[in-house]
């Protein structure tokens, strides 16, 4: 396998101008509107940005009937220059850190948070 094997990821909403909100917030980026009309009209996805040919994998907020929420499943790790940074903007954009910024030893530092929706992510980097 020539690259890392996640290529796409989504996170369940029930809210989605609320979910946008806090990722927007939290990670200090802006988010793209997908036009989903053609594949499926009842489904609105955000997605957060992407360069083609740069390493990383690419993901999207979503509501929608097929996409429910719950405190289950995958978890995703967002990379971060100092995730410390990013964990004080959680609470003040309406999620919760479970677990504050802390070495993982040989694998640099993370933190562990939940958005508006509850679900579980986590915040990766090396200082």
């Amino acid at each position: 396998m020539a690259a890392n094997p996640v290529v796409w990821f989504e996170i369940p909403t029930e809210d989605i101008g609320r979910a946008r909100a806090f990722y927007e917030a939290v990670l200090d980026m802006s988010l793209t509107q997908a036009d989903t009309s053609a594949f499926a009209p009842s489904t609105e996805i955000w997605m957060f940005p992407m360069e083609e040919d740069r390493p990383g994998c690419a993901g999207a907020l979503v509501q929608g009937p097929d996409n429910p929420v719950g405190s289950g499943g995958c978890m995703v790790y967002f990379g971060c220059d100092d995730c410390g940074i990013e964990a004080k903007r959680v609470a003040t954009s309406g999620g919760s850190v479970e677990s504050p910024k802390e070495s993982i030893g040989d694998y640099e530092f993370c933190v562990i948070a939940r958005d508006p929706d509850g679900n579980r992510f986590g915040l990766h980097s090396k200082r």
